[in-house]
């Protein structure tokens, strides 16, 4: 996962110029939700699909979550589900406790769900389907008290959310919370809130276990290690810009599994004796799977 930054008049001006007066419409069905204290509207009246193409250009054609990178609008917005980072309806509580061991409340279940935030743009990511049908569906693993009734974010975070909200500065950055050894995704801290949000984003989703998602980090991490000792090479003038060139298309935004990227390069510089076993795992890995 990584960070999209936006502020919220940048993100407004998006959607208008995609869908003139949904803002205005959202607003106005806000407050009758607000009225109704539930949400309650029927399904063929659901119009958050017709700003999703904003949300998949904003995230590079990318899933919020596993940072797989998808087809992009106007043919694969079928791939793309526009995900309600709190569920709108009915929460589910995660078993997390009985699948992983946690020894921690992970929040209860809701009937109303979030239904204030239906039609908030700060609570929509663009997810593949597996991390959002599967996985997440209508989980929002929480330490606190649920807040469901409030549409403030200064009153949501106190809610202590474990799952991270990658789009704008409303949460923490997800790459100071999970970084990688490898081709596998694990928690920065070692314990506390920041380390459980870091641990259960990872089971959750299981970021660290689904195939392709290795398969894809590997991939990167074999390139990456083969331009990194391109460039060290002195010989090898000649390939450095390409070389250098493959190491920046990585470690953009726009690429799948740039998070990982980023960790990986990072270790080459710092420790390059390690980056070097890792290199070989990931090759082995492509090799044998």
């Amino acid at each position: 996962m990584i960070r999209y930054p936006i502020t919220a008049t940048e993100l407004e001006a998006a959607i208008e110029q995609e869908k003139q007066g949904w803002l205005a419409k959202a607003k106005k069905k806000t407050s009758a939700f607000r009225r109704a204290k539930q949400f309650n509207e029927p399904d063929s009246q659901y119009s958050w699909g017709e700003i999703k193409d904003v949300f998949i250009r904003l995230q590079h054609n990318k899933c919020a979550f596993c940072d797989r990178l998808l087809s992009g609008p106007p043919y694969g917005r079928i791939e793309h589900d526009l995900e309600h980072f709190r569920p709108k309806k009915a929460v589910k509580a995660w078993n997390g406790n009985n699948t992983y061991g946690y020894r921690f409340a992970l929040g209860d279940a809701a009937e109303r769900g979030y239904y204030l935030l239906a039609y908030n743009i700060f609570n929509y990511a663009t997810s593949c389907k597996t991390c959002n049908t599967k996985f997440k569906a209508n989980y929002f693993p929480i330490a606190g008290t649920r807040r469901l009734t409030t549409d403030d974010f200064t009153l949501l975070k106190q809610e202590q959310p474990y799952l991270v909200y990658p789009l704008g500065n409303l949460d923490d950055d997800p790459e100071t919370l999970i970084t990688y050894r490898g081709i596998l995704p694990i928690p920065k801290y070692r314990n506390g809130h920041k380390y459980r949000r870091a641990r259960i984003t990872i089971d959750l989703f299981e970021l660290d276990s689904r195939e392709d998602l290795r398969r894809l980090r590997a991939e990167v991490i074999q390139k990456l290690w083969l331009a990194f000792r391109t460039l060290q090479q002195r010989r090898s003038k000649a390939d450095a810009p390409f070389a250098r060139r493959i190491i920046d298309c990585a470690c953009s935004p726009q690429t799948s599994q740039v998070a990982c990227s980023r960790a990986f390069y990072d270790l080459c510089q710092n420790d390059a004796n390690t980056a070097r076993l890792f290199a070989q795992e990931a090759d082995e890995y492509l090799c044998t799977n």
